[in-house]
């Protein structure tokens, strides 16, 4: 990937970002307001109302929140990327995956914004830093890993069956509540917690709320199994995505 392709990509992300605030009064400050909103009302309804006795209640649920966010704007930005970009894609010579990478970096763009206010948050509540927290980036690499292979092997389905975007979309929906974002994971009954240890975005969640949250260093070797999940997606995804971007264009 040379610099021309890198700077397409910036170009890209960057105007989606800025199209998609252009006609709001608020602008910019949705991408703070949304995970914020969303926070509040989960954290009235789950530590006020139904009193889920969790550690600092509110930066466990931003993180995770924030995490999950990403994972669900990136996919689903990415799993259509290719159809929006259609109009280029069919007159102008350039790489198929582009788009793909632009829809990651522009839910980038947002996660980076919501990073922002969590940082906000936990000086507020009173979270100390702790040397743990310099794991945090493993994380992300694994949720953005994970991500762009979800994306890079969904986005030319997409294009040739268009179920493909709206069952992905339900597929988030319920993923949203077999994740422990709202809920502890040792609230999950023991017959169901396979569900968790495959789960590949439990775990980044988990452990990043080990290490930013809590101040503990993750389980490595679990870390290891996360990390080589990601890249196998990805790599099932790069396949996926040479295999059938050639014949692309036949179904925009």
């Amino acid at each position: 990937m040379d610099r021309q392709h890198w700077h397409l990509i910036f170009q890209f992300a960057l105007k989606d970002f800025k199209i998609r605030y252009t006609h709001s009064l608020l602008g910019y400050a949705w991408s703070v307001l949304n995970p914020l909103l969303f926070s509040l009302i989960y954290y009235l309804v789950f530590s006020v109302f139904i009193r889920f006795q969790v550690p600092n209640y509110p930066g466990y649920l931003l993180l995770g929140i924030a995490l999950w966010n990403f994972f669900s704007e990136g996919s689903a930005n990415g799993v259509s990327s290719l159809l929006a970009r259609a109009n280029v894609l069919t007159k102008v010579a350039l790489p198929r995956w582009i788009p793909v990478y632009a829809a990651i970096l522009n839910a980038l763009l947002t996660f980076a914004i919501s990073i922002l206010v969590l940082v906000v948050l936990l000086r507020v509540t009173g979270t100390t830093p702790t040397w743990a927290m310099l794991s945090f980036p493993v994380m992300l690499l694994d949720l953005v890993v994970l991500t762009l292979g979800v994306s890079l092997m969904l986005a030319p389905l997409h294009v040739r069956y268009r179920d493909v975007g709206y069952l992905w979309g339900i597929v988030v929906q319920v993923g949203f509540w077999l994740t422990p974002i709202i809920y502890q994971e040792a609230m999950v009954p023991d017959r169901w917690r396979w569900l968790l240890k495959y789960n590949p975005m439990a775990r980044i969640i988990e452990d990043s709320r080990r290490s930013v949250i809590y101040g503990m260093w993750p389980e490595w070797a679990a870390v290891g199994r996360t990390t080589l999940m990601a890249f196998l997606i990805l790599g099932a995804g790069a396949l996926v995505f040479r295999r059938l971007q050639t014949r692309l264009v036949e179904h925009f």
